[in-house]
């Protein structure tokens, strides 16, 4: 059975999904620790901005692809082992690595008071043994949460909360199946801490954290290649040149990957061979060719590019590499373009909609109207705001400025409004709604950090 393309596509009513196959050699083992066996899913409810929907799912799909790249390396014994303090050890690292993700732009307090309580009544009490709910009072402390059935049944949770999946990759670490059960369970008994820590910080509190000096040194396995990692590399990449969010967010599951490949060699030490065989060995059922050669290949060989450049790196080991892309059968005359009658049946069916109400009525009534008459793209439409429509000298105009969201370009410009969207209304529309967002709902807007490189997605 061939595996479903992963993709994110906008679903009736609004929202998003995205689906993504388990691939078989992993499956069994993919469904004991996280429960799905065929195909892992996202779901992004209606009245998600398209920007942050599009973030949420890389960082989604880079967890999955980590994941898979976990196991594999499991299953083929090239997993690290730990003994018990050095998975306390790695558990430290994460700690610091969890805390420093989100300090400086922590949000609110009670965002951080939910996620505790999520942890301990939605992940943990419901595993408690039937002679604790006998009797209540006689295990105050909650030991049963550090038996093995306790462990094994929370450790899938415990490890999507706090991101270890990303954290692995980030380390370029793949562990052996009791390693990774050892590492969960030290996280387990530190997530609650790191979320302690994160309250104080969104309060203003940001008093030293006693909390890593409880932990010892990490010292096992092999040591990790002098110079700069590939994730250093993309690091300082994204602080020297400033590329778009939505750049940096879709060369992030890039970058995790190759710290993963590459650990134990560094930036510096990737040969040519080396590069092409991992940039070929990418295309797969699911991963198609012009997307190694136009995401994973491209990306690789603009940041290594800018490195060799820097004197960062010695050479640029994609430099020369080549992905071949199958030509694809072009079966329509004007290529993507709509025929006369698809264009037709797609704004007299936005017409039917005589009185939208919200956000996504008002999207399918007006946005394919927009874009007919400006030429703008959807995603430059969606994000428009009532305070971006505005009269001059007699003419309505609509300003497409990067203030709003992503921008071609990164440039403003100003658009004519054309008098047949006049005629229909949309000046009445932009009148009802206000100043604020046509097209989604920015009355409680996530909040997305401000530092792209960490992508904390979350409603605060």
């Amino acid at each position: 059975m061939a595996l479903r393309m992963v993709g994110l596509v906008a679903v009736k009513g609004g929202g998003f999904v995205a689906r993504k196959g388990i691939p078989a050699d992993v499956r069994d083992d993919y469904a004991r620790l996280y429960v799905v066996r065929w195909e892992a899913q996202l779901r992004i409810p209606a009245g998600v901005p398209s920007a942050f929907a599009k973030t949420q799912y890389s960082e989604w799909l880079a967890e999955i692809e980590t994941r898979i790249a976990t196991l594999r390396a499991q299953r083929n014994g090239e997993g690290q082992p730990l003994t018990k303090v050095n998975a306390i050890g790695l558990a430290g690292r994460w700690y610091n690595w969890f805390v420093k993700q989100h300090e400086a732009v922590p949000g609110k307090p009670k965002y951080w008071r939910e996620f505790s309580d999520h942890i301990l009544w939605n992940v943990i009490r419901p595993e408690a043994p039937d002679d604790y709910e006998e009797d209540t009072k006689a295990d105050s402390r909650w030991e049963w949460a550090r038996e093995p059935d306790v462990r094994e049944a929370v450790r899938p949770q415990i490890a999507e909360l706090a991101r270890v999946a990303t954290f692995l990759a980030s380390e370029g670490k793949a562990l052996d199946l009791t390693a990774y059960a050892l590492f969960v369970d030290a996280v387990s008994d530190n997530l609650l801490a790191a979320v302690s820590t994160l309250e104080k910080r969104a309060t203003g509190d940001y008093s030293r954290d006693e909390t890593p000096d409880t932990f010892p040194s990490f010292t096992d396995g092999p040591s990790r290649a002098a110079g700069m990692s590939c994730w250093d590399l993309f690091e300082a990449f994204v602080l020297a040149t400033k590329p778009a969010d939505k750049t940096v967010s879709r060369w992030r599951a890039v970058f995790l990957e190759m710290q993963r490949e590459f650990a134990d060699v560094g930036a510096d030490g990737i040969t040519e061979d080396a590069a092409r065989k991992w940039v070929h060995g990418l295309i797969t059922e699911e991963r198609q060719a012009i997307t190694v050669r136009e995401v994973w290949l491209s990306s690789s060989r603009r940041v290594f590019g800018w490195a060799r450049e820097h004197k960062r790196i010695g050479q640029n080991p994609f430099k020369e590499v080549r992905v071949d892309v199958p030509r694809k059968v072009q079966t329509r005359e004007e290529g993507r373009s709509f025929t006369d009658v698809e264009a037709s049946t797609i704004l007299l069916a936005s017409l039917a909609i005589q009185k939208p109400s919200t956000p996504t009525e008002r999207t399918r009534r007006w946005v394919p109207w927009l874009c007919a008459y400006s030429g703008a793209r959807p995603g430059e439409i969606t994000q428009l705001r009532g305070i971006d429509v505005e009269e001059r000298k007699g003419f309505y105009v609509m300003k497409l400025t990067p203030e709003a969201g992503t921008i071609k370009t990164a440039k403003p410009r100003t658009v004519p409004i054309h008098e047949h969207l006049l005629a229909q209304g949309f000046i009445e529309m932009v009148r009802q709604v206000g100043q604020g967002a046509l097209f989604y709902n920015d009355k409680t807007p996530q909040r997305l950090s401000a530092d792209p490189l960490r992508q904390f997605l979350s409603a605060r």
